[in-house]
């Protein structure tokens, strides 16, 4: 089914020889409620930068950047997939990629060029990879657990909870289950503060009967 969306930058559709994945993610980091993407490694890279507690403000594809070349560096012109707003107000620009091993002959020499760049003119510029965010199950998890940081708990509630389970350490989702059972936490009060950072998890690649228990 042919769709086509626009970013501030340019037209953005799902034509072609391999249907390419577009869509749109409601996040409450978004200018304007949704976060638009035109890949998986961009929705992925948009959930990771969502989870993230620094990260108050996310565009995706807000500008179109014309570089001038310096002694060393050739101009280059380029729309980088996001553009974050950190807590301390500080502006960053994130790319994102599938994998550094695929990448077409050229792209890594053009994404340093673009780094170094921004460098110069002191604007921080990252390439997240969507390879990356899959190890340890982490985006799964991070994806898994997002419908519950949603929920909104009373202040109160929040704290007794941690109470309770702060005194434990680092642990994966089925362990900090059997915890929050054996301190009679909700399961969706967990998952809450799992995925706000507020206790340890330590990531791992989910299994599939894993997922189907989580979101029941």
């Amino acid at each position: 089914m042919s769709r086509q969306l626009r970013s501030p930058t340019r037209s953005i559709s799902n034509r072609g020889d391999i249907p390419r994945f577009v869509g749109e993610l409601p996040s409450h980091k978004a200018q304007f409620g949704s976060i638009k993407f035109d890949s998986i490694s961009a929705l992925e890279c948009a959930l990771y930068l969502e989870w993230r507690s620094d990260v108050v403000l996310i565009e995706f594809e807000p500008e179109r950047y014309a570089l001038e070349a310096t002694e060393d560096l050739p101009a280059i012109e380029c729309i980088p997939d996001f553009r974050i707003t950190l807590n301390t107000g500080e502006i960053r620009l994130v790319e994102a990629k599938s994998d550094p091993k695929h990448l077409k002959r050229g792209a890594a020499d053009r994404l340093d060029v673009i780094r170094r760049q921004f460098d110069a003119v002191g604007m921080p510029y990252e390439v997240v990879y969507r390879s990356e965010l899959k190890q340890n199950g982490f985006i799964d998890t991070v994806f898994l657990l997002r419908a519950f940081g949603r929920l909104p708990f009373d202040d109160r509630v929040i704290s007794r909870a941690l109470g309770r389970l702060s005194p434990y350490d680092s642990a994966d989702l089925e362990t900090w289950a059997l915890r929050a059972r054996q301190q009679h936490v909700p399961q969706a009060l967990l998952n809450h503060l799992l995925y706000h950072q507020r206790l340890p998890l330590r990531y791992r690649k989910l299994l599939h009967a894993e997922i189907r228990h989580w979101r029941a």
